[in-house]
């Protein structure tokens, strides 16, 4: 059921026109001309959504909403402000604010549709009302298509590695990389975390797509059963085919593997999807036709799942990520195996009881260790020793792995194993993983990468901002009777890591000021003038993910943006809504050992 609408605007031109712009989309609209009218309005009608003037009594700081507060208190509700820049300094986080000053009465319109499309989803929209912003994590993408065919929706869905465009609820055209149509439709449904934005509104395109969302729906879902080699591999034919004819697509699968330089270049060549194409690859195995080559570089980078990198980053680099443990009474539950940040969050928001972190055991890095040392040197690289004994656990396993690696043969004796103390934790660690891989990558030895990690820690600078001060109390971070006075003063808190522990940078007072304000913070660590990496990290937090994100692309030449979860062991910590950034400025000699690979 779609949700009603209030309009109250003494503006009788704007309210006509969003009242019959609204309406002949299908939307029950209610137009009120004064404060009081509106008021009589809401408290009979009870609308989901209440449009109003941001300077309008009775409505501008949500006063509205107490009408509610005793009758249907589960329903949520929202309040859209219009004003212009500036205005929205003193509106409360929970409201939504539109700038209408210099917007068309169609524009203004699509905006508030907007809205009602993000409620009709479950998905929020952004601080400016352009786009429905989300994260893969928590809303994955095939239910997102689902969601906007039963709104039937016209727009386009944007996420990292492509766009899905739909008219009238329909998917008429997909793009990832260079596939098309439903190559790239099932190919983007296997991202499963990630930023996502919806614009709504007609794309005009003719459909390259003629299957309907529930069979396309359904194909994606086959696609996504067929196990993925890395992609970076490397095919090789080892015979003429033999014996048994090949199909069509297996002899075109085998005149187009020479030409290409990887498995990734074979897939985005063939016009067939990447899953059919794999199993034909598979077939041709068996048979002992090709081989797949997987890259080998001489060392292995591990670290553990406080680094919260995006899992396609990780794959990407072929990073090994230890988990650490959140425990739930008597049940541990590995971060990111066995519990993933959607259903971590939820719990944590519907029980009293707080969850405690475990770091993983010495005889786990052990195994680990054994594994790869037969190949690969090894860095290893974790939280700081002084939040985690995870660290400690890491160099106990690498001391003992020095004296009981027996099985390793002749050439594999003079081995190199290093942990490395990020002196930090989530992104923070992460980019130090990420580079360290990067540099492995290159050819860089151990002792060259841990060297050079050591001197990069100082000058990746990360802060963060938490939405309330609860799971710092219980945590353990800061005592109970601060943490009353902030909630009475609406402030929150900014915090910063130094020297291996998380220590209080700087505060502010209402939550709109906190994205600004670590730019500002930020934009003091680094020259302005020079290029940087940037990271954004949230917990369930995606519109202030997203602003944060903005601004510090507006601010900063940004080489690249890395944006990702605050996964279930720092969530422990932060609760839901901690939103922090980082930047890093590489030295000239760095960029060629650090930046991304083509």
């Amino acid at each position: 059921m779609r949700p009603a609408v209030l309009i109250v605007d003494p503006d009788d031109t704007r309210r006509r026109a969003l009242s019959q712009g609204l309406a002949a989309t299908g939307y029950e609209a209610v137009p009120a001309m004064t404060s009081a009218e509106g008021m009589k309005f809401a408290r009979g009608l009870g609308p989901s959504v209440i449009v109003a003037p941001a300077g309008l009594m009775g409505f501008g700081q949500g006063e509205v909403f107490d009408s509610f507060a005793v009758r249907d208190p589960a329903v949520k509700r929202t309040l859209v402000l219009l004003g212009k820049a500036g205005d929205e300094a003193e509106v409360p986080e929970d409201i939504l604010f539109l700038s209408a000053k210099g917007l068309s009465h169609d524009e203004l319109t699509r905006r508030i549709r907007l809205v009602l499309t993000g409620r009709e989803m479950g998905v929020e929209a952004d601080t400016e009302l352009k786009s429905l912003v989300g994260e893969l994590s928590l809303k994955p993408l095939l239910e997102l298509v689902r969601a906007l065919h039963r709104c039937r929706a016209s727009g386009r869905l944007e996420i990292a590695g492509g766009a899905i465009m739909l008219e009238d609820g329909d998917v008429v055209a997909a793009q990832a990389g260079r596939s098309r149509g439903v190559k790239a439709f099932c190919r983007l449904s296997g991202q499963v975390t990630g930023p996502f934005h919806i614009y709504i509104g007609s794309t005009g395109l003719a459909n390259e797509i003629e299957m309907a969302v529930p069979e396309l729906v359904l194909q994606a879902i086959e696609e996504l059963q067929v196990e993925q080699p890395d992609p970076r591999s490397k095919v090789r034919i080892l015979a003429p085919p033999g014996g048994e004819a090949p199909s069509q697509l297996q002899t075109t699968l085998l005149e187009m593997i020479e030409g290409c330089s990887s498995l990734s270049d074979l897939l985005d060549t063939l016009p067939a999807t990447d899953g059919r194409i794999i199993q034909m690859l598979r077939s041709l195995q068996e048979r002992g036709w090709v081989r797949l080559d997987r890259p080998r570089v001489a060392v292995a980078v591990v670290t553990d799942s406080t680094a919260d990198l995006p899992p396609e980053l990780v794959r990407q680099h072929d990073i090994l990520v230890v988990p650490l443990a959140v425990v739930f009474g008597k049940d541990s539950l590995r971060d990111g195996i066995d519990i993933k940040p959607r259903d971590f969050y939820q719990w944590l928001e519907s029980n009293d009881d707080h969850p405690q972190t475990e770091p993983p055991p010495e005889p786990e890095f052990f195994e680990n260790y054994y594994h790869l040392i037969a190949e690969q040197d090894i860095i290893s690289v974790h939280i700081s020793g002084k939040m985690s004994e995870t660290v400690n656990h890491a160099r106990a396993a690498a001391m003992r792995g020095s004296r009981s690696f027996d099985h390793l043969p002749p050439e594999r004796q003079d081995i190199a194993l290093e942990v490395v103390d990020s002196q930090t934790v989530s992104i923070g660690m992460g980019l130090q993983a990420l580079f360290a891989a990067r540099m492995a990558q290159r050819g860089l030895a151990v002792s060259t990468i841990a060297q050079r990690l050591r001197m990069m820690a100082p000058r990746l600078h990360m802060l963060f901002a938490v939405d309330t001060f609860d799971y710092l109390v219980k945590g353990g971070r800061i005592g109970k009777a601060r943490a009353t006075v902030g909630k009475l003063l609406g402030i929150k808190p900014i915090l910063g890591v130094a020297h291996g522990e998380v220590t209080a940078i700087d505060r502010v007072r209402g939550g709109r000021q906190v994205q600004p304000r670590i730019v500002d913070l930020l934009a003091k660590t680094v020259d302005p003038k020079r290029p940087i990496i940037a990271a954004v990290a949230h917990a369930r937090a995606p519109v202030w993910a997203d602003r944060l994100r903005s601004l510090i692309e507006q601010r900063f030449d940004v080489r690249e943006m890395i944006l990702t979860d605050i996964g279930p062991v720092v969530g422990t910590h932060t609760g839901p809504g901690c939103v922090g950034a980082l930047v890093f400025q590489p030295e000239d000699e760095e960029w060629p050992l650090i930046e991304a690979m083509e």
